[in-house]
């Protein structure tokens, strides 16, 4: 299975969503690994679902969480990304030994010269830029310049705003590294509501 763009898929917590990712050809799967979080994945769970996952990158979410506690999942997990949810100082990042996706969020307040300049500092040391809005609940004239610039000059991967009718016009006016999907809770044990997800994936699958 071939999409036509990077995708990741965050917030992950079950093996329906990781398989049935995986098998669409998602590029990394990223699982809540946050500390705090009543929907985070316990380990022996986590062990469990990548036991049955191939052929697709995986990575752990985290806020809060210390550089020596993260690296511990990455080696315990062999994790091949971290994502940040929350702002980290640029010496902390540094000490996380496998590429970072920091997580940057926009609203209709952002200061188009305080973003690019933020993320110019981090880029050094963060793999990939995504970016979330609470603001935002699409993507249109309000704020396609702004990330046509930011995608232009940063590797950046679009988290929010995106559904089955605008993922491909998106993909090629903003023209982003990606996109990143929200996972989510299983409605209970083997059954799950994968339409949203299922919708935009299958718009993107190469014919």
């Amino acid at each position: 299975m071939s999409l036509r763009t990077s995708v990741i898929v965050s917030s992950l917590n079950n093996l329906n969503d990781a398989r049935y990712c995986a098998g669409m050809g998602v590029d990394v799967i990223v699982f809540n690994l946050k500390l705090d979080s009543p929907e985070r994945v316990s380990n022996e769970a986590l062990k469990e679902i990548i036991g049955w996952l191939a052929g697709v990158k995986l990575g752990g979410q985290f806020e809060r969480a210390k550089p020596d506690v993260i690296n511990q999942y990455a080696e315990d997990f062999n994790l091949d990304y971290i994502q940040l949810d929350t702002p980290y100082l640029i010496d902390e990042i540094e000490e996380i030994r496998v590429p970072v996706i920091l997580k940057v969020f926009i609203n209709k307040d952002t200061v188009e010269s305080e973003l690019l300049e933020m993320m110019e500092l981090y880029l050094p040391v963060v793999d990939a830029f995504l970016i979330y809005s609470n603001d935002f609940t699409t993507i249109d004239d309000t704020n396609t310049n702004l990330l046509k610039k930011v995608c232009k000059q940063f590797p950046v991967y679009l988290g929010f705003g995106l559904n089955q009718d605008n993922v491909n016009k998106v993909l090629k006016t903003v023209k982003p590294k990606g996109i990143c999907l929200l996972g989510g809770s299983e409605l209970k044990t083997g059954h799950k509501n994968f339409d949203e997800l299922q919708d935009i994936l299958e718009e993107l699958e190469e014919q």
